[in-house]
């Protein structure tokens, strides 16, 4: 069955295809390597020290920030999707490097994209180090940012000995975030969805988890960004079965599950309200619970199976899916 998200231009499946033909061109050139493609976050090792690279972009929501001609939100997005991949390997964000390429200049874009980057490094406990401008007529139309994060890790947690019995703690997320916009463009092209009456839900910065995330390091054994892709990005944690009861969901994902994307594929596009999962003990879940009460919403999902299995998720809708 063709999805909603390959119809706007996305195939997941394709996707999948290209990120394991890069991962194995690329690990030609490892010797320092301590964690290469295929995770959150690069690792390497530099004179005993485990430092951890991760870069990405905002991806098309730059085109309604264009079309509301809001643009400081979209450089906290970049600021977010880099650090909070950096978390997903036990990383503290130190620094950033930003990207912006344009058609022309545009004095009052960069500053308000470089706004939201230092709004986002400063919640990060990061440091804008440095970056690029570069206009590029006829290679870029309008413009498009991309930021590169470095952090620093004392104790790789890329989820190794999660075991069966572990609890499972979401986060709740801030909206959409920065995955699924070519989705959410076509209901809008297609007059499904209005942009000016969802226009502020759809331009909410990605929530940054650095601060709830650091605060209860020493108590999960890994973390996993739910991004492009959903809660199969878990896989990259660990491969036994999961059960986890969602929350109810922020009215944005109603909406656009109205405008015509299935109940299945919004749970495998969008975070649903759940924007970065948490593994930990049980014995641990008390305190990691208290923790993180001051960083706004988070819930028990479920648990850990004892062995490998897919991921079973009862949706808002008492909906039981499988991924």
């Amino acid at each position: 069955m063709v999805s909603e998200y390959s119809k706007s231009g996305v195939d997941l499946n394709k996707v999948k295809e290209v990120h394991s033909d890069i991962a194995s061109l690329i690990s030609s050139t490892y010797r320092r390597t301590v964690l290469g493609a295929g995770h959150y976050s690069g690792v390497i090792d530099v004179l005993g020290k485990k430092i951890a690279l991760h870069v990405d972009g905002v991806g098309t929501k730059t085109l309604l920030a264009r079309k509301a001609r809001k643009y400081r939100g979209i450089g906290k997005d970049c600021v977010a999707m880099n650090v909070n991949d950096l978390l997903c390997v036990g990383a503290r964000p130190l620094a950033i490097l930003d990207y912006i390429a344009m058609d022309s200049p545009d004095e009052q874009l960069v500053r308000e994209i470089l706004e939201g980057i230092v709004e986002g490094a400063k919640e990060s406990d990061s440091e804008v180090i440095g970056g690029e401008t570069a206009i590029m007529k006829d290679v870029v139309n309008g413009f498009d940012v991309a930021c590169t994060a470095m952090g620093i890790v004392e104790e790789l947690k890329v989820g190794n000995d999660i075991s069966g019995g572990d609890v499972i703690i979401g986060l709740g997320s801030s909206g959409v975030h920065s995955n699924g916009y070519s989705l959410v463009r076509r209901l809008i092209d297609q007059g499904k969805l209005s942009f000016e009456e969802w226009q502020d839900q759809l331009l909410t910065p990605t929530k940054i988890y650095v601060r709830p995330v650091l605060s209860v390091m020493d108590k999960i054994k890994g973390a996993g960004h739910i991004t492009g892709g959903s809660f199969s990005k878990l896989r990259r944690l660990t491969n036994l079965s999961m059960e986890m009861t969602l929350p109810d969901p922020p009215e944005i994902f109603k909406v656009i599950e109205s405008a015509g994307v299935t109940h299945e594929e919004m749970h495998q596009v969008f975070n649903m309200g759940v924007g970065m999962v948490l593994f930990t003990r049980d014995s641990n879940v008390d305190e990691v619970m208290n923790v993180l009460k001051p960083f706004g919403p988070s819930w028990i999902l479920g648990k850990v199976g004892e062995k490998p299995g897919p991921i079973k998720i009862t949706t808002y809708k008492s909906r039981v899916l499988y991924i």
